[in-house]
């Protein structure tokens, strides 16, 4: 009880500073060091982001760096694609969702990391106007949110990477709004994935209720620290995170069952 305890304060801590979704923590975790099916693993990471996001995003509704309105269509869009994806997550290789997951926390943490040490105005992680303007569009933003909400189904994830990669990338949103709107985006994503699940069988209530009311201790407290440091500072701190958190699951999930080598 208290090891699943300590492991949802932390995976509300990251989702109140990051955004991100806690399937980054929990399947490294769960199905390394737990006898528990990856399908089970996902879904009740689901049940646990719903529970964090609730307190992350309304500490960062407080702070006013949510913005419903002006994502209305990535959410329907998020929506759509999260149903969806739940149904084709028996497809996926555990160790294709490992190698894509990491591969693009790496990348990304990488370019955000480097954005918080640059003094320059000009971010090479936005996209152009041109771009940018397309996905403004209510068709652009049905299809963005789309992306979100099948990597929310398929991967088992709130979504909160990639929202926010589309909010701060995309959108051109300051990057604690990013955070703030993604969090609020990832409950309604990871909420409808939820009920995919559940559905098939794939969630444990129990233990995601537990995680899930100690992850929001954890992202509420983490949350006011985010919104109150500097851009920056924030930019370089959620880089180092991707990249490490990475790199872990590269190891453990990826290149360890590649080899056919266990740890335990």
């Amino acid at each position: 009880m208290i090891t699943f305890i300590i492991i949802g304060f932390i995976v509300g801590g990251i989702t109140g500073i990051t955004g991100a979704s806690g399937v980054l923590i929990m399947i490294p975790i769960f199905s390394t060091f737990f006898n528990i099916p990856l399908n089970i693993i996902l879904g009740t990471s689901l049940l646990v982001d719903v529970i964090a996001s609730t307190s992350v995003s309304f500490t960062y509704f407080r702070a006013k760096n949510v913005d419903i309105i002006g994502t209305l269509w990535v959410i329907v869009g998020a929506l759509l694609g999260a149903q969806i994806g739940s149904f084709f997550v028996i497809s996926v290789s555990r160790i294709f969702i490992m190698f894509v997951l990491a591969m693009c926390m790496i990348f990304f943490g990488i370019k955000m990391f480097r954005s918080g040490l640059s003094k320059e105005k000009k971010n090479d992680l936005v996209v152009s106007d041109k771009i940018s303007s397309y996905l403004r569009t209510p068709i652009g933003m049905i299809f963005s949110g789309f992306i979100v909400g099948l990597t929310t189904g398929i991967f088992g994830a709130g979504g909160g990477l990639t929202v926010f990669v589309i909010l701060y990338s995309f959108l051109k949103f300051n990057i604690k709004k990013a955070v703030g709107t993604s969090s609020f985006i990832m409950l309604l994503t990871a909420l409808s994935g939820v009920m995919g699940y559940a559905e098939n069988g794939n969630l444990d209530i129990k233990l995601g209720i537990i995680i899930g009311i100690s992850a929001a201790f954890g992202g509420a407290l983490t949350s006011i620290f985010a919104n109150r440091i500097n851009e920056k500072i924030l930019a370089r701190i959620i880089g180092l995170f991707f990249i490490f958190l990475a790199f872990v699951m590269f190891t453990l999930k990826v290149l360890f069952p590649f080899f056919n080598f266990n740890l335990i």
